[in-house]
């Protein structure tokens, strides 16, 4: 079958950063209708009769929206994914690939969580319903191609940061969250107060590095076991606070707040297929990521007299 690429959720982080990598594809976005729709996603395969999809589309939220609204990101995401894997597998789309969530996995306060732990054990909590939808996204596409034998497959990031991300300070991603917030306290002279005690671990990719290696695996056969991008053990939320205000130039007082929530304690993934699928991969430093978040964010969320007065270093 021979087709352009398709790719579904194309206004998110992920699918941004893909723009630019493989700007011939068609990119799905809201306005080109309701995923959640089996019948839409039947009609979108139909007229662009793609030969490969990657799909990214997905409800997401900050620590606070997922806790709150567990059901809804269950149903959204499980409609959202059923529908566009059904409309593929009924189009003969024979090259898929997806994006799993680290929320799918268990968590273990002894050892790291490999692919091999992803249908043992439950989800945190916290985002049972983003997580359960997931393990079912990864369900469907080993019964698709243990049926077919085409090459459905999927990656594992942990949480994505930098341009483009979602850069709201109650219902953003931690890192576009603490940028937002860490601005807004620059601007007003208050103190930065961050959500928890500051002691929970987590693991930032950033996302042009992950648009890379999805780059990467469409270029060769894979088989439907997901791989986990993680390139490091992690750091806690008290270091990264302290990191985005340095890109942020910010020099005041950071409060942690322990009355707000901050999620599981310690969420550590690692990899024992990464090093033999991309032996040639290479992460960009968190600092440097950061650095390049805070630059896209005060170009394009901040007028350029306020962003050159406050931290004109930072001005592109």
């Amino acid at each position: 079958m021979t087709g352009p690429t398709l790719v579904t959720g194309g206004s998110g982080l992920l699918g941004l950063a893909l723009r630019r990598l493989i700007p011939e594809a068609i990119y799905l976005t809201q306005h080109d209708g309701d995923l959640r729709d089996l019948s839409t996603a039947q009609r979108i395969m139909s007229e662009i009769r793609p030969s490969v999809v990657v799909h990214l589309a997905a409800r997401v939220g900050g620590v606070k929206d997922n806790a709150e609204r567990n059901a809804a990101f269950f149903e959204d995401n499980v409609l959202i994914n059923t529908a566009v894997l059904s409309a593929a597998r009924c189009s003969r789309v024979t090259r898929l690939v997806s994006m799993l969530s680290s929320c799918a996995f268990p968590l273990y306060s002894d050892r790291p969580t490999t692919e091999q732990d992803l249908q043992s054990g439950a989800p945190y909590d916290g985002n049972a319903g983003y997580g359960h939808a997931k393990r079912l996204l990864d369900r469907q596409i080993r019964m698709v191609a243990a049926e077919t034998g085409w090459d459905w497959s999927s990656l594992t990031p942990v949480t994505l940061y930098g341009p483009h991300d979602r850069f709201d300070a109650e219902s953003g991603h931690v890192v576009g969250s603490l940028i937002r917030r860490c601005w807004d306290a620059k601007a007003s002279g208050l103190p930065l107060t961050v959500w928890g005690t500051g002691r929970a671990v987590r693991q930032f990719a950033f996302v042009n590095d992950v648009a890379k290696l999805l780059v990467s695996h469409l270029q060769k056969a894979a088989g439907p076991d997901t791989v986990i991008v993680a390139p490091d053990e992690g750091i806690t939320i008290e270091i990264l606070a302290k990191a985005v205000a340095r890109a942020c130039e910010y020099t005041g007082l950071i409060l942690f707040d322990s009355s707000q929530p901050e999620g599981v304690p310690v969420k550590r993934l690692q990899s024992t297929r990464f090093a033999s699928r991309f032996p040639q991969a290479r992460f960009t430093p968190l600092n440097e990521g950061l650095k390049e978040t805070v630059r896209w964010f005060l170009a394009r969320h901040v007028s350029s007299a306020d962003a050159c007065g406050r931290a004109a270093s930072l001005c592109p």
